[in-house]
């Protein structure tokens, strides 16, 4: 961990908490799989990212794609009809999570905003390089506006939102969305996202050894997801790189203060304002990537999520 950097003592705990264990990149492949095919023990659970918070239903369903079958889990607020939709991609990289690394964050997203969530299980990385978690992610972008009514959700109210390289999906996904003419997206949450897989930002060199992300692990993952160097420049992989960031649905950014992807965020932020989209940018400061997903150890996670679930909220009014 960075020495220079004035944390809260509570994250500091937590980076000494997640350094006990192997770092990502240090693992082989089959380490990799075993840990994402391995359940998190309840303790752990609880301890990392606080308590389960009740929704009226959870379902696991299966969706066909082009690449085959995808994994889907639905979080139902309520039984009302017509609530707002958000598909939620998760991070790790493109290499690593699933649905119970991210059953915590998308409950409270679920029980906040009062929207339902579709959590997707596109595939990962080396198994699976890039464009197919982002195609993965579309085909269930366009299946569940296609399903909406029968899912109880408003089509006109579809948003995509991920962290890390579930935010880099999403607006991939809103990229591929416009690009086939296609106006399904009602906004975009963007929570500390990849946008330049050519690491290339200030912040990443500024904070290389910050707790939770690192800059030889985002190295790892971008090595990983690649399938050439000529990858990391295509716009679906590096959204920044585009050229035309025009005529894309709003977007709420989230980033934090010591975090290696700081600036791909807030510079991205800036692109799709100059491009003349409606951009709302939070920076919150002493925090570190990753920090929704530590509500125990990152005082500004609540606040966080009560900014997205009003951002949210604001669709229906």
């Amino acid at each position: 961990m960075q020495s220079n950097l004035r944390l809260d003592w509570k994250i500091r705990l937590l980076d000494w908490l997640l350094r006990l264990n192997k770092p990502l990149d240090q693992l082989s492949l089959d380490e990799l799989r075993k840990l994402s095919e391995t359940p998190i023990p309840f303790v752990v659970e609880r301890l990392m990212g606080g308590k389960r918070i009740r929704v009226l239903s959870v379902i696991n369903q299966i969706v066909e794609g082009r690449h085959g079958e995808i994994p889907i889990r639905l979080y139902y607020p309520s039984s009302k009809q017509n609530l707002p939709l958000i598909l939620f991609f998760h991070g790790g990289g493109w290499v690593f999570g699933n649905f119970q690394t991210y059953d915590l964050m998308c409950r409270r997203i679920a029980h906040s905003t009062s929207a339902i969530v579709i959590a997707v299980g596109y595939r990962l990385a080396p198994w699976f390089k890039y464009p197919t978690a982002v195609e993965d992610c579309y085909d269930i972008l366009t299946w569940a506006v296609k399903n909406a009514t029968n899912l109880g959700a408003n089509n006109q109210q579809v948003i995509v939102m991920g962290d890390s390289a579930g935010g880099n999906l999403a607006t991939s996904v809103c990229l591929m969305a416009r690009d086939q003419g296609q106006r399904l997206i009602a906004r975009q949450i963007l929570v500390y996202p990849v946008t330049d897989g050519t690491l290339s930002q200030p912040s990443i060199e500024v904070y290389a050894n910050a707790p939770v992300l690192t800059k030889d692990l985002m190295q790892c993952f971008v090595k990983y997801y690649a399938r050439t160097e000529a990858d990391r420049f295509e716009p679906y992989f590096s959204p920044m790189l585009a050229e035309n960031l025009s005529y894309l649905p709003p977007a709420l950014i989230i980033t934090a203060e010591y975090d290696p992807l700081h600036d791909e965020g807030q510079k991205y932020a800036q692109r799709l304002h100059s491009a003349g989209n409606q951009v709302r940018l939070i920076d919150y400061s002493g925090m570190v990537h990753g920090f929704l997903s530590f509500p125990p150890f990152c005082p500004e996670a609540l606040p966080a999520f009560a900014e997205i679930a009003a951002y949210v909220g604001a669709l229906s009014n």
